[in-house]
């Protein structure tokens, strides 16, 4: 029938009409595709050679929402890595122009273990902070009075027996107690896990008390040592901590930690690009030494907090990286291919070719990179010369000498505090 054939011819029309559109579109899409893909490698390509910042649009993140975060506050946990991955933190200060909160002698210790008297740290010229790095303390009250509110606080934190022998040794813990080793102490770690609430290893400094053999880590994050013997008190310290910080890394996961806190922070790759050589690989006599279970035991019960606060935020890692897209392994291990490719041209460049360049493809975590010798500088840049030019690149101006005493530094003083700590415990007791 007639009204048939219309209706067929109809229909023929719709789809081809349908179909010439689809190609269209996908055809533009493709120009623009490549447009845009063209570029942002030209433009990173040139960030790489001049070390100028990528245009904001070509940014690259887990989310088309994301922006980077630039206000964060880097709480550098003693004997916790920290020298890996602060280098991270002042490349990132450094190339985007922020305001770093520093000390006012430019030296890398901020104030330890109380919060830093006025006159001791630089006033910002722009009003507002957006970075903290140097040694100091978590005080929650102090940093909010001074940090914008959007602020992330981030950390890193150990495995507390292995931090607890980084700490033995740095701290000469065994010369500080006469306990080094000698014919009647063949291992002073053995001697001290034997019974470590009789040594006595509290120290005073500016009226805080404070142990680098106990729950030291937690310390640092604010956790009081006279606190140490009350879990459900440590319970909810811990959670509140959960609150506070963006994230807490972790050692033993560091390139995990590293690829999540890049997509926290929405920042770049080459924004978290951290050389393979750490700086703490000496060797001391019982950095390898494997505790038996009754010593492992013990030093569970005399640095409960520590265990505990490792136990929740390995814990809490794990959800954050399970909250993830599920290309989340895909790009941990392509940043650890990153790593290892940067390493071999770093070592490469130094011995053939200083004029050689590397070029990192493109992924769907970052756009193409383009590096030469400048990277490899700026991955072997000390914290000192950070320091520096950081100092200069504010403007801060003169800087002003401290008596030592005002600065911590319990490598150099630990007998001292110790000393005074005992002979303030004899002091109360008497008061008593």
């Amino acid at each position: 029938m007639p009204w048939k054939l219309v209706l067929v011819f109809g229909v023929g029309c719709l789809s081809l009409l349908t179909m010439f559109m689809l190609v269209r579109e996908h055809h533009k899409h493709d120009i623009t595709n490549h447009l845009l893909s063209t570029a942002g490698n030209s433009a990173f390509k040139a960030a790489g050679k001049t070390g100028l910042r990528q245009p904001e649009e070509l940014r690259s993140s887990s989310s088309a929402d994301c922006s980077p975060r630039i206000n964060f506050v880097w709480i550098k946990v003693h004997k916790s890595g920290s020298s890996t991955t602060t280098p991270l933190f002042q490349q990132y200060a450094f190339f985007h122009n922020l305001t770093v909160m520093m000390p006012a002698d430019g030296g890398p210790i901020l104030s330890w273990p109380i919060p830093p008297r006025e006159g001791l740290y630089v006033k910002p010229r722009t009003g507002v902070y957006n970075a903290l790095y140097q040694h100091s303390r978590y005080n929650k009250t102090w940093l909010e009075a001074r940090f914008p509110p959007d602020t992330a606080y981030l950390a890193i934190i150990r495995e507390p027996f292995s931090h607890f022998k980084s700490c033995f040794n740095y701290y000469r813990v065994s010369h500080v107690l006469k306990t080094k080793k000698n014919q009647y102490i063949p291992n002073p770690l053995r001697t001290f896990l034997e019974n470590p609430w009789s040594f006595k290893t509290e120290a005073l400094h500016y009226g805080v008390r404070f142990d680098k053999t106990r729950n030291a880590q937690a310390f640092d994050l604010g956790y009081p040592l006279e606190k140490a013997d009350d879990l459900d008190w440590a319970r909810r310290y811990i959670d509140q901590l959960e609150h506070d910080f963006l994230l807490v890394m972790v050692l033993e996961h560091l390139e995990e930690s590293v690829v999540l806190l890049r997509r926290l922070m929405c920042w770049e790759l080459q924004d978290v690009i951290i050389k393979l050589s750490t700086r703490n690989v000496r060797d001391y006599p019982f950095k390898h030494y494997r505790p038996t279970p009754t010593e492992m035991h013990t030093y569970r019960q005399y640095s409960a907090v520590d265990f505990m606060m490792y136990q929740h935020f390995n814990q809490s890692l794990w959800r954050k990286i399970q909250a993830q897209d599920n290309d989340f392994f895909e790009e941990v291990r392509h940043y650890k291919s990153v790593r290892v490719k940067v390493g071999e041209f770093c070592k490469i460049k130094r011995r053939m070719d200083k004029s050689a360049q590397m070029t990192i493809p493109s992924t769907r975590w970052n756009p193409s990179y383009t590096f030469d010798s400048n990277l490899c500088r700026r991955l072997g840049t000390s914290d000192r010369t950070y320091r520096k030019k950081i100092w200069n690149q504010l403007g801060y101006g003169e800087k002003i000498k401290v008596r030592p005493r005002m600065v911590y530094n319990v490598r150099m003083h630990h007998g001292s505090m110790l000393k005074q700590a005992r002979e303030n415990s004899k002091e109360r007791a008497r008061n008593k």
